[in-house]
């Protein structure tokens, strides 16, 4: 850890990380915070409900839909988590976890802005943009006055100027590996690009243009605490300067926002795991889940609807749901790794056996469905425009519908297939916390 991490959480608590749907984007976190020797304890929504949040310095949310974080919390959840912030706490949140305290409804309602209109916004960006900072500012200490950072499908503010609130990152251009849509904007730069025919061709915003000069992470006051609210996610590994403004940003938190509602100072300890190691036969089951996924990816391969952009994400054809299915996958992995971690051969947890058997059967029952719903669709590509949620065919709307349900915020089989991931891999990521450490250590 450095010297600035160590001095801002040296003797007070810990950060803490809230993991309840955050999917692949709780794990990047986790592991850019374990690589950079950043201490904190893992909450669930639960935890916070229940006032886990007295005396932590600050909060990280990761991204995931905003939506499923506040039915997480639930109402008492939210209370608590808007009292945190009031009586000092500092808040981090990286897009849907940003998103989650903008407003209208479902939103927390806490900031005065809203996220800007789809049809005014670039909705479908991804890839690195370089963002340009506040010279002087705390989180910018050490860090040139622009760097890359990458953005996977961001809102945006619609920003307009607020009493204590300013921001800290504005998008500035570009960078390698910037993608719009299915474009590689690297290969576009020497065209010049009819984007109003390509937008049309598209049916959807494709300028890059439209985010350019926008915020990308803001700086709020409110009562007595910070929010720091980031559509770029800094977390994203390989990025090595966002990495390290996210550190700055929460030695900023640690060491400028109060103790949080308790007062206090004394580190809460970690919330500890449910259950009991998982059985070699759990682990058996969990290794056999995986596969029937690992084979649905490979199945996806075959038939030339997406491949790995990297070993967290898929690259999918558009009108599919690949990210739904990289998440499976690449949760699945997590899973199985950190189950064999703690697996021996007298775990008998019987909670452990059932939700191995419940994932294995709802899984068996999804890659059945989804191999002859992505078929369906490959078809439906030969047609024209493939949409994610408009009306296809009957076969196609009847099993998106029964996989993913009819919003983007997914539900369905796949939305209760998350539900019990997110729970697993939390209780098994708690055992691997050391029971007077928080994940991350406390090394210098």
């Amino acid at each position: 850890m450095s010297r600035a991490l160590d001095a801002a959480f040296r003797d007070r608590p810990t950060a803490a990380l809230l993991w309840d749907q955050s999917l692949v984007w709780g794990l990047l976190c986790i592991d850019t915070l374990d690589r950079l020797g950043i201490p904190y304890h893992l909450l669930s929504g639960r935890d916070v409900a229940g006032g886990a949040l007295n005396g932590y310095r600050a909060l990280i949310v990761p991204g995931g839909w905003a939506v499923h974080k506040i039915r997480a919390l639930g109402e008492g959840g939210k209370q608590r988590l808007r009292d945190f912030i009031f009586r000092g706490g500092g808040y981090i949140g990286f897009c849907g976890g940003a998103g989650m305290v903008l407003s209208p409804r479902p939103s927390l309602g806490l900031v005065p802005l809203e996220r800007m209109a789809l049809a005014e916004r670039l909705p479908n960006a991804s890839g690195r943009v370089n963002i340009r900072g506040i010279p002087g500012h705390p989180a910018w200490a050490g860090l040139p006055e622009s760097i890359p950072a990458s953005v996977w499908w961001p809102s945006q503010f619609a920003w307009h100027p607020l009493p204590r609130c300013s921001p800290l990152a504005t998008y500035l251009s570009p960078s390698d590996g910037f993608t719009l849509a299915d474009l590689a904007y690297s290969d576009l730069k020497s065209l010049h690009v009819p984007w109003r025919e390509w937008e049309t061709a598209y049916g959807i915003n494709l300028n890059p243009v439209r985010l350019m000069g926008q915020p990308a992470i803001l700086e709020l006051r409110l009562g007595k605490g910070k929010l720091i609210l980031s559509y770029p996610h800094l977390e994203t590994p390989g990025d090595e300067l966002a990495n390290r403004l996210f550190a700055n940003l929460l030695v900023y938190l640690g060491s400028s926002s109060g103790a949080g509602p308790s007062g206090g100072r004394s580190d809460p300890g970690p919330p500890r795991p449910t259950n009991g190691p998982p059985s070699a036969e759990a682990v058996s089951i969990l290794r056999g889940t995986l596969q029937l996924v690992e084979d649905l990816i490979h199945f996806g391969e075959r038939n030339l609807l997406w491949s790995w952009r990297a070993p967290w994400l898929l690259q999918w054809r558009r009108g599919l749901r690949g990210l739904e299915y990289g998440m499976l996958a690449v949760m699945l992995r997590s899973l199985l790794r950190e189950a064999e971690k703690h697996s021996h051969s007298g775990g008998r947890a019987t909670s452990w056996m059932d939700e191995c058997r419940g994932l294995e059967r709802d899984a068996n029952d999804f890659c059945r469905r989804a191999a002859r719903l992505l078929i369906e669709e490959k078809v439906a590509l030969q047609s024209g425009q493939l949409s994610k949620l408009g009306s296809v065919n009957t076969a196609v709307d009847r099993l998106r519908r029964e996989l993913f349900g009819d919003k983007m915020s997914h539900s369905g089989l796949c939305g209760a297939i998350f539900d019990r991931l997110d729970r697993m891999l939390l209780d098994l990521l708690r055992q691997s916390s050391a029971s007077d450490e928080p994940r991350g250590g406390r090394t210098t």
